[in-house]
């Protein structure tokens, strides 16, 4: 089985299960509940403020903010949608076998 054909069958199981609105939602709802997005929200503040008169552009913003935001995501958080995905492949797999 090659590594397109494999992508297709997961592509058409979080398409037709809505597998993928389901984790972003999961995701959503995790990283408000822990105040992570808050979180994020004071340091775009802080990165404004910090440029002094200079409005740093939107590019900018998320250049800086991205690998401190990605390292502020709670390690419970990271395994709960990594367990997730693997039950979202482990599914994509049991579809499969079914299958044939």
């Amino acid at each position: 089985m090659t590594l397109d054909f494999k992508e297709e069958k997961v592509n058409i199981y979080l398409e037709s299960n809505n597998a993928l609105e389901r984790v972003s939602e999961l995701v959503q709802t995790r990283l408000v509940d822990c105040g992570w997005r808050d979180q994020v929200r004071l340091a775009c503040r802080k990165a404004i403020t910090e440029n002094g008169n200079k409005i740093p552009t939107v590019d900018e913003l998320v250049t800086k903010i991205t690998p401190k935001a990605r390292s502020m995501v709670p390690d419970p958080v990271k395994r709960e949608l990594l367990h997730e995905l693997e039950m979202v492949l482990v599914n994509v797999d049991k579809a499969s076998y079914n299958k044939t």
